[in-house]
């Protein structure tokens, strides 16, 4: 199997609407609906399996996440299906936007991932603060280390209740 090409953002860019590319934007439901790059496509990485069918293999795909991580994941399951014009933009929409390219923004709420990183840091910052509430930290860190061991972000199952996020779908866990 060849590696995947790795590109930048300014290569993106000019894909971007091109007849012969598809910019595929990997990142949840959420993540994509509160920002994306305009004229890319959502197929989230966690419906990669049922999404794929859709997906041209005539056509230059460039795949991003927000920073990589994901992307590069995703990248190598397409090489291994069959995607031969697959490449992987670095950096992501982190890269583009640092790059100061433009970004469709919805007015919805952040990303539950994000909603949970913020939860999460104030909790365990108030445990470290307040020796008195040391267990709060702990509690806050014994429930990310099994999301991540797990896939399963309790919090981020408890955020999606919530009324800002009813339209939005949390990720498989929390990160």
């Amino acid at each position: 199997m060849n590696p995947v090409d790795p590109v930048d953002v300014q290569d993106l860019r000019k894909a971007i609407g091109r007849a012969d590319s598809l910019a595929v934007d990997v990142r949840e439901p959420d993540e994509f609906a509160y920002e994306h790059i305009a004229g890319t496509v959502s197929v989230p990485q966690s419906l990669l399996n049922e999404k794929i069918g859709g997906l041209p293999k005539d056509k230059q795909i460039y795949v991003l996440c927000h920073t990589g991580i994901r992307s590069a994941q995703v990248a190598d399951v397409l090489k291994l299906r069959g995607f031969d014009k697959v490449r992987l933009v670095e950096g992501g929409m982190a890269a583009w936007m640092n790059a100061g390219f433009p970004v469709v923004r919805s007015k919805g709420p952040i990303p539950i991932l994000r909603q949970v990183q913020i939860i999460a840091g104030s909790l365990a910052l108030i445990g470290g603060l307040f020796p008195s509430l040391r267990w709060i930290a702990v509690i806050v860190g014994a429930g990310l280390i099994f999301a991540g061991v797990s896939g399963f972000c309790t919090m981020a199952k408890l955020l999606a209740f919530l009324p800002w996020n009813k339209s939005s779908r949390s990720g498989p866990g929390c990160g």
